[in-house]
């Protein structure tokens, strides 16, 4: 796992694939821009439906966050174009653009053997090249994944529990026991209203900082949200909203009797109609996964230049890739105008005490709005393995696929995606290893 506090994707530069090749015409450069949009998008959609690939969606998901904070705090300096700031630097040129899935985004250039170099390393760039995006999508998706379902887990688990207890208790008559599945649903759902207090903000700060030690810390996290109260109120507020689709879109197929309106009467031919509609039903679910993401490192980073700005945050707790940012910025030396609208201006009396108490309990509601909407779309349509408690797709992975097991076993599939987690961790590890062993070498060679 990566520890250190500068993007992952800085091996190789990265100018984004959506410059057309030549002197192309403006009306070219849309054009080609629109294609690379719907066939990253695409992919995107297809990487929903398996738990290994839903990894690789979060960690593309998290550099496209990242390059959004980037954006807002060069839009808040005197260095106002973007475009020209993160060129000045080697770890930031790769956001001009949209981040690939998996070659570097400037990939032609490494078809341009260099005159001094040899083609075993000529060899070597290259396959960096195309695989720089793959790589690193891999490794902050699974650090983001892990974080998360760290902290969001026990609720799952304690929902499912909970569930399957009460219906227990139901069939076997031991109604001497009969309060221990609510109870512990209760705690399960109480506890996931704590965490979804933070957990959106840590989200952003890892990504931002694309260093999973980030997520964790608290102290900063927690002076972010209150720093911005209004703007974290009507986010939940809005998350929540787009939740509610995601579960009437898992719910739904258990509405559908495929046996008589589509003459479906073998398990090939349902999976081959559900896999259709899990696609579909994936067009609604990346866009919104992404949205959320990218409004909370907005609110990110806003609270952060806040918090700096009033001094309720110094520039020696940021992380070393921030401080760097802020200082190229010069964000640290001078009180920047922050944008803002005449909305939030009229809801300002919430920055008062009284107005965080009351956006602490309105979030408490909508975060138990939500654990509400999830017990009624399991009520309706019950997911083995506790799929439907422990993973909420635009809350942990944005895994979209609910085969049932007879078509599709979901422990074998869950299993797999074990194994390749802990093989990518294994070779990442390794590869850390052999480059500290040959930078050891270098320097007794000196």
């Amino acid at each position: 796992m990566r520890a250190s506090g500068s993007p992952v994707d800085t091996n190789v530069t990265e100018a984004g694939p959506d410059v057309m090749p030549g002197n192309a015409s403006d009306h070219g450069n849309r054009i080609w821009r629109t294609v690379v949009f719907l066939i990253k998008f695409l992919i995107g959609v297809v990487f929903c439906h398996a738990i290994f690939t839903s990894f690789m969606v979060i960690g593309w998901t998290y550099r496209i966050a990242q390059r959004t904070a980037i954006k807002y705090w060069c839009k808040c300096s005197a260095r106002s174009d973007f475009a020209r700031f993160i060129q000045d630097d080697e770890s930031t040129a790769g956001h001009r653009h949209w981040p690939n899935w998996f070659v570097a985004q400037n990939f032609r250039s490494l078809f341009r053997r260099p005159v001094n170099g040899g083609l075993g390393r000529y060899l070597w760039t290259i396959f960096k090249g195309f695989s720089s995006s793959l790589r690193n999508n891999l490794v902050l998706g699974i650090q983001g994944a892990a974080n998360t379902l760290a902290l969001t887990l026990p609720s799952g688990m304690m929902w499912w529990f909970g569930w399957d207890y009460g219906w227990n208790i139901s069939f076997y008559k031991s109604y001497e026991q009969s309060f221990i599945g609510p109870v512990v649903f209760l705690i399960g759902t109480l506890f996931f209203i704590a965490v979804m207090f933070y957990l959106p903000m840590a989200q952003a700060r890892q990504a931002v900082c694309a260093n999973w030690k980030s997520f964790w810390d608290a102290r900063l996290i927690i002076r972010l949200i209150r720093s911005q109260w209004i703007r974290v109120f009507l986010f939940s507020g809005l998350f929540v909203l787009l939740c509610v689709p995601v579960l009437i879109l898992k719910t739904a197929p258990s509405l559908f009797h495929l046996s008589e309106s589509q003459n479906i009467t073998t398990s090939e031919q349902a999976a081959d109609y559900l896999g259709k509609y899990y696609f579909l039903a994936s067009l609604y679910v990346l866009p919104c996964y992404v949205l959320i993401r990218v409004l909370a490192a907005k609110i990110y980073a806003r609270g952060l230049l806040t918090s700096l700005k009033d001094n309720l945050v110094s520039i020696e707790e940021l992380n070393p890739f921030e401080q760097i940012l802020f200082k190229r910025l010069e964000l640290h030396l001078v009180s920047p105008p922050l944008p803002g609208n005449r909305f939030l201006k009229i809801l300002g009396w919430m920055g008062s005490r009284m107005g965080q108490v009351l956006s602490v309990v309105f979030m408490f509601l909508v975060w138990a709005a939500l654990s509400g909407a999830i017990l009624v779309s399991e009520f309706l349509n019950y997911h083995e393995a506790g799929r439907g408690w422990w993973n909420q797709q635009l809350v942990q992975l944005p895994w979209f696929n609910y085969m049932p097991s007879h078509i599709r076993p979901t422990g074998e599939e869950i299993s797999v995606a074990i194994v390749l987690v802990v093989l990518v961790i294994a070779g990442r590890y390794a590869g850390n290893c052999m480059r500290a062993m040959a930078k050891d070498r270098s320097i007794a060679h000196i």
